[in-house]
């Protein structure tokens, strides 16, 4: 892999580090696990999130019931206002993430497109 594709990953990198977006999300995790009641739910769905996944690794269907729980659990730790704020904040971040591999992405296809457009052009 190229030396300069590298610095430049890196650079994106650290501006990404220092978005708005990235520092929001680095804050609302911060006040959530500070938050005594929001670490507990959090501990707690991730303790039943990790019981629900050996099972179906194992093979196991989740009941009825079980996932009933699961969604109700869900819905309780998202009640919690640092919880929802540390999730709407991902969300925006990921956003950002997802834009920025689509620029990518698109300027890879432009650069292929060009290329492909300007070889059948001169072979016609």
């Amino acid at each position: 892999m190229s030396e300069q594709i590298m610095e430049k990953a890196l650079e994106l990198g650290k501006r990404i580090a220092d978005s708005a977006e990235f520092n929001e999300v680095q804050e609302k995790e911060a006040a959530m696990l500070k938050d005594p009641a929001a670490s507990e739910l959090l501990q707690s769905f991730q303790q039943l999130q990790q019981q629900y996944q050996q099972k179906q690794m194992q093979g196991e269907q989740l009941a009825p019931e079980e996932i009933k729980a699961f969604e109700e659990k869900e819905a309780t730790m998202m009640e919690n206002p640092f919880i929802k704020e540390f999730q709407e904040a991902q969300e925006k971040f990921q956003n950002v993430l997802n834009t920025v591999n689509q620029t990518i992405n698109q300027a890879m296809m432009d650069k292929r497109n060009a290329e492909h457009g300007a070889s059948c052009s001169s072979s016609g």
